[in-house]
């Protein structure tokens, strides 16, 4: 019995940080969409954040506009960690 509470808490683990990298690149989404100022410390950081979390995905589809190519981006690489991450969650759980 222990052990399968040890694997559900390695599983719940993984699928919360694959989460958390998913909600970091939605929320550069949302800074970016809705035009919060680039000079702000939570807006820097979080774009700091989410660059490496994004992977291969920047380029790898060309948009017509600006917001259109970070929501692909960025998009793409959160869909890409939450289904990670919650196929390790259910290998390990």
């Amino acid at each position: 019995m222990a052990a399968k509470k040890g694997r559900s808490a390695v599983a719940a683990l993984i699928n919360g940080a694959g989460f958390l990298f998913a909600a970091l690149l939605v929320l550069h989404i949302v800074f970016v969409v809705t035009g919060f100022p680039a000079e702000n410390g939570l807006a820097q950081s979080v774009a700091q954040a989410a660059e490496p979390l994004a992977l291969f995905f920047p380029g790898l589809v060309q948009a017509p506009g600006e917001v259109l190519q970070v929501l692909l981006d960025y998009g793409l690489a959160a869909v890409f960690w939450v289904l990670v991450g919650g196929g390790l969650a259910r290998v390990f759980g």
